[in-house]
């Protein structure tokens, strides 16, 4: 049902848009969509990731939406952080709900749909040019009809004061919806840039939310970039993160998926220059029967360059979760080091995690290692702390935290350390 809500929806915009070159980008994106459709489990790079219970569902595009987003934000961690924030809901700009705090004139923090009408030569010169979509549906689908998205540029040597925060929220109060946000980062040369991208949910009807990120990294600039994921209800997400990184570039990036019906992510690193450090972190800790899958890939282009990957899962009740890591090492990336590791805990016996961590090698003079662990938490320590008089449960506690510490020191936002504390204190 999803793919015929899809092709209406094109339809729809067809018959009302102006026939522009960005039209053409969409119908030729339509096109692809019609011709590759949704992956399937014969695809291997989603074999342990079935979509039938998604495109069996009908959704519709909607901007209804009611107070709910103004409450949920109120509540919500980090709403004291000193940020600028683009609020989306279901996809579409929420201008009362947004703070743009930047001072710099010359620094974009922007919508997408404004960009591409007051930055025109900008978004021309980068949308859609790092992000694949032949062969790829559900980011075919994505060009073909994303409603609005984030858009940040920095240009040379500067840098942005505070984080960007970008919030979307899907709100399926009403209805069952589908919301296609898309984002686009362009940090110049010698520049910084702090980004928080998160995704919250409303309402008990199913939401399926389709993001897609590119992100342009131009030499000797750094980008932090933050991932959460927290929605609740029947929601399920797929999002495809695409970083092009050019010489001498350093990109630190956390995935937190704390909790979703269905989440699928998609993160892609491009070295196209030497003295690049891709450093890649995550954490899920999916409960009840969620589902969670990793998919990442580090494509080592040029010699000299470092990047270093840890995923860890915490798994309980029937949940499930993936990981399919590939570092691919070309002929001329000499000198590379990476490193590529996926570590899960399984709390319960129902729990399954399917983890194939790869290494794809075509230079001789490089220092590559992957590996991958599943097993429950130790005994050895636990009767350490048991001996010393602490109950179990705050033994277990303790010890689920020190797990999860390899990644909260890889975040530099203090408030998010704090939130991913009590997250992890909520759960177990």
């Amino acid at each position: 049902m999803l793919l015929e809500n899809i092709k209406e929806a094109f339809n729809q915009y067809k018959n009302q848009a102006e026939k522009s070159d960005f039209f053409f980008k969409r119908e030729q994106a339509f096109a692809e969509f019609e011709k590759t459709g949704f992956p399937t489990t014969k695809h291997e790079e989603w074999k342990y990731t079935n979509l039938k219970a998604l495109t069996n569902k009908s959704f519709q595009s909607t901007t209804l939406s009611n107070s709910g987003a103004e409450v949920l934000l109120a509540k919500s961690f980090l709403k004291d952080l000193t940020a600028n924030r683009l609020v989306f809901v279901n996809g579409h700009f929420s201008s009362n709900l947004s703070n743009i705090i930047e001072t710099d004139s010359s620094i974009i923090i922007s919508t997408l749909s404004q960009a591409r009408i007051q930055n025109s030569e900008l978004f021309n010169a980068h949308f859609n040019k790092y992000v694949p979509v032949e062969g790829e549906g559900l980011n075919a689908m994505n060009t073909a009809l994303f409603s609005d998205g984030a858009f940040i540029y920095v240009p040379n040597n500067k840098r942005v004061a505070s984080p960007v925060f970008i919030i979307n929220i899907t709100d399926s109060s009403s209805i069952n919806v589908l919301c296609q946000p898309r984002n686009l980062i362009v940090v110049e040369k010698s520049a910084f840039a702090t980004v928080i991208e998160s995704s919250y949910s409303l309402g008990t009807n199913p939401s399926f939310t389709n993001v897609v990120n590119e992100v342009y990294v131009n030499e000797n600039s750094h980008i932090e970039y933050y991932k959460i994921q927290h929605q609740e209800g029947e929601s399920y997400q797929n999002n495809y993160t695409q970083i092009f990184q050019e010489a001498n570039t350093n990109i630190n990036h956390v995935t937190l998926t704390l909790s979703g019906t269905f989440v699928r992510n998609n993160l892609h690193f491009f070295m196209n220059g030497q003295n690049c450090d891709s450093l890649l972190y995550g954490l899920y800790m999916p409960h009840g029967t969620e589902f969670i899958d990793n998919h990442t890939r580090v494509d080592h282009a040029f010699p000299n360059c470092h990047s270093d990957e840890l995923y860890k899962g915490i798994m309980m009740d029937k949940s499930v979760a993936v990981f399919n890591g590939k570092i691919m090492v070309h002929l001329d990336a000499q000198k590379t080091n990476a490193y590529q590791r996926n570590q899960n805990i399984l709390l319960s016996n129902d729990a399954t995690v399917n983890t194939k961590p790869q290494l794809e090698i075509f230079a001789d003079d490089v220092k590559c290692t992957h590996g991958a662990t599943i097993g429950q938490l130790d005994e050895e320590p636990m009767f350490y702390l048991r001996s010393r008089g602490i109950p179990e449960d705050a033994a277990r506690k303790m010890l689920l935290n020190a797990f999860a510490d390899d990644i909260a020191e890889r975040i530099k936002i203090p408030e998010l350390v704090v939130l991913l504390e009590q997250e992890i204190e909520k759960k177990l």
